[in-house]
């Protein structure tokens, strides 16, 4: 298993999104119960359609004010591995669009920004996540 020990990069389409400080990227589906009413329990579960997030906490402040809700491009990650002699690790998320912007001024400690994505897939059909090896 890679493990991976630093955020190297994150843009979104030509923008840097400069002083990364995390990423979080979550894949999920609201489930959807179903039964009859003379069940107690439901009796089987499917899965409305997939929803990819992704978080970016930042410390340039100024690259993420520039930026605009629903703006939509290409969000890259690049991770470098915790070893040399390992690949690093490029994320894709192919169609994000920017949802929220949060910027945290704290007494004492340097202001940083979160931004909120949400995918979106071109055809309905494809996968707009993508990972794979990097050269580092």
């Amino acid at each position: 298993m890679e493990r991976y020990g630093a955020i190297t990069a994150v843009t979104f389409g030509s923008t840097a999104l400069g002083l990364p400080m995390s990423v979080r990227l979550a894949r999920s589906a609201r489930p959807l119960p179903a039964g009859n009413d003379r069940d107690a329990f439901d009796t089987s579960v499917e899965l409305d359609r997939p929803t990819i997030t992704a978080e970016v906490r930042l410390r340039d402040t100024a690259a993420a004010e520039a930026l605009c809700l629903g703006q939509a491009d290409i969000l890259t990650i690049l991770a470098a591995p915790t070893r040399s002699g390992q690949a690093g690790r490029t994320l894709s998320l192919n169609s994000a669009v920017l949802t929220g912007m949060e910027i945290l001024y704290e007494q004492g400690a340097p202001a940083a920004a979160m931004l909120t994505f949400v995918a979106e897939a071109a055809d309905g059909d494809a996968d707009p996540f993508t990972a794979q090896e990097s050269p580092q």
